[in-house]
């Protein structure tokens, strides 16, 4: 009985609580343009989603992962990489003007702004810090990489449309915390920005 009992006497994994993530934040004239165009395309479609949070508002690029309790050893070592990258390729202007959902899921899709254009310069600044987390010994994030910023998770299926651009000069990124399937804000691990002259 106690070989048997002891077969399934077994830790479960332990409870992933912390994602962490790079990312770039629009700024106040960016925020208030999204959620002017949020409330008038969510009526358009007749979606229920909420809006995201202004606080939460953010185009992610690298993600790192989720854990159970901060990896503050892979914290350090992504941050060092991510000093690297400002320097290189801040600042730039960020403009997405295209609506449409994410089909990748059968309910409760991402309703997102993408760009054409106007989204270069993310685009290479995550293929600048993945290189350089890659070099630090950090993989995992995918060659490919459309920026987005989220704007609600609904069913309805809306497809791409050109929209007002909503633009802003991308002068930093951040590292963020994100506290898993809990509706606390953002914590701001580290900034990076272009270094002062």
């Amino acid at each position: 009985m106690n070989q048997q009992a002891s077969l399934f006497d077994f830790e479960p994994p332990p409870k992933l609580t912390d994602r962490i993530f790079f990312a770039i934040a629009p700024d106040a004239a960016a925020i208030a343009a999204v959620g002017a165009l949020t409330a008038t395309l969510k009526a358009q479609h007749a979606m229920q989603g909420q809006p995201i949070a202004e606080a939460k508002l953010h185009c992610t690029l690298c993600n790192l992962g989720d854990f159970a309790g901060m990896p503050d050893t892979l914290i350090a070592r992504a941050s060092a990489a991510a000093t690297q990258v400002a320097g290189a390729t801040l600042p730039f202007v960020a403009s997405f003007e295209t609506a449409q959902t994410f089909v990748n899921r059968a309910r409760n899709r991402p309703f997102v702004l993408t760009g054409g254009d106007g989204v270069i310069g993310v685009a290479a600044l995550y293929r600048n810090l993945n290189s350089a987390l890659h070099k630090a010994g950090i993989p995992g994030n995918p060659a490919s990489y459309t920026p987005h910023v989220t704007l609600l998770y609904d069913d309805v299926t809306a497809p791409p449309q050109g929209v007002a651009p909503v633009e802003w000069t991308v002068r930093e990124f951040v590292l963020l915390h994100s506290h898993i399937g809990q509706a606390r804000p953002y914590n701001v691990l580290a900034r990076f920005r272009m270094p002062s002259a």
